[in-house]
């Protein structure tokens, strides 16, 4: 008997009686909601037309399918209950949503005679990543888990949270730092961790790009990992680092040339705005490039303020005397100076104020904030 197959775009809300076949693009961790004790996980599934569908599982039907819808693979799913997801909640371009119970019909696709459908992804280059900064656009990446950092608690306006850094490298030897946040942190850094003797290959679904320590990335609540997919990128990324471990360990234990080689990269034409532009693109993004020049107009400023040394949060503590932080959560750090001057950016168009801090605020002043605490007291 011929089975009759329909794509993801002719199901329609409440809709029965029907079978696609997919592909398992994601399948998330499961996830305790916000706003009830109930787990949920999420998948995301694609058709051979590369029409895609956001799919759910709640509470006790997550162990049911353990074992089946397995990424990469391709399933017939029959009369999963369709309904319309709100526009917050949408992570693909389809207004629909489908919910997999017990009652819905699973079956892995065999055959030499099937036609198998690929998981495709839209990976982003580390080297275009400046682009997406601090935009609402988000990204996916594939690369090397090489380092993941001990996780740590910090306060941020939310509460409490925890976090965790792990380097991603690609096959160019550049590399990006990538934070996981809370439940993250508890499910896919544990699974990371556990297979890092062998540099795994991970897959980072809907990432948030911004400019902290440059250029870096971190999860949202959308965000999705794929750990050691089996793909052709993946199984060409593991090679390329097999026949290059021993100059990667290098970077990795020696700190050679760690910073993200994309950091450095200069925009394109194409990537620089003028300063009257920017208030018609801040719908979109909160990241722009610049072409002008900088100038101190306020010289009785403080140049500098203490800070803790670890995340340099501001503290009312005395130069180099100890306390524990209760942002960062560290203990027994010590207050230091850190450099910051009020700026005033100029291009053609128009000016607008800019703060820079640490490093580059020293480099522009062409002093330390060390020099700037002794010998003026904060005031030039």
């Amino acid at each position: 008997m011929i089975r009759e197959v329909k794509l993801i775009k002719d199901i329609q809300a409440q809709q029965r009686g029907w079978t696609v076949k997919v592909v398992v693009i994601e399948k998330a961790m499961p996830r305790v909601s916000k706003s009830s004790p109930n787990k949920y996980q999420r998948l995301i599934l694609a058709d051979e037309e590369g029409n895609k569908i956001q799919a759910t599982i709640y509470g006790g039907d997550i162990h049911i399918f353990r074992d089946t819808l397995i990424i990469g693979k391709n399933y017939y799913i029959s009369n999963a209950w369709v309904k319309e997801i709100g526009a917050q909640y949408q992570i693909v371009q389809n207004n629909l949503q489908w919910t997999i119970n017990g009652r819905t019909i699973v079956e892995e696709v065999t055959g030499d005679s099937e036609i198998i459908v690929p998981a495709v992804y839209n990976f982003v280059p580390f080297s275009r990543l400046h682009t997406y900064i601090d935009s609402l656009s988000h990204v996916d990446v594939i690369g090397i888990a090489i380092e993941i950092k001990p996780k740590k608690e910090i306060i941020t306006n939310d509460g409490l949270e925890t976090v965790q850094e792990m380097t991603l490298m690609n096959d160019n030897m550049d590399t990006v730092m990538l934070t996981m946040w809370n439940q993250f942190v508890n499910n896919e850094c544990t699974q990371i961790l556990n297979i890092m003797n062998r540099k795994p290959i991970i897959i980072g679904c809907r990432l948030k790009v911004s400019s902290y320590n440059g250029i870096s990335l971190s999860t949202k609540s959308s965000s999705s990992f794929v750990i050691e997919p089996e793909i052709p990128q993946a199984a060409a990324l593991s090679i390329w680092y097999n026949a290059n471990a021993e100059k990667a360990m290098d970077i990795i234990c020696g700190r050679i040339g760690l910073e993200t080689k994309s950091l450095s990269t200069l925009p394109s034409a194409e990537d620089i705005i003028t300063i009257k532009m920017i208030d018609n693109q801040l719908n979109t993004r909160r990241s722009f490039w610049i072409n002008g020049h900088i100038k101190v107009t306020n010289l009785i400023q403080p140049f500098w303020y203490l800070s803790c040394e670890k995340c340099t949060k501001a503290t009312g503590y005395e130069f180099e005397q100890r306390f524990n932080c209760l942002y960062c959560r560290h203990d027994q750090v010590k207050a230091m100076p850190r450099c910051r001057v009020i700026v005033d950016l100029i291009d053609e168009s128009s000016s607008l104020n800019a703060t820079l801090f640490g490093n580059q605020a020293e480099n522009f002043l062409g002093c330390t904030a060390y020099e700037l605490m002794n010998k003026y007291d904060g005031v030039i």
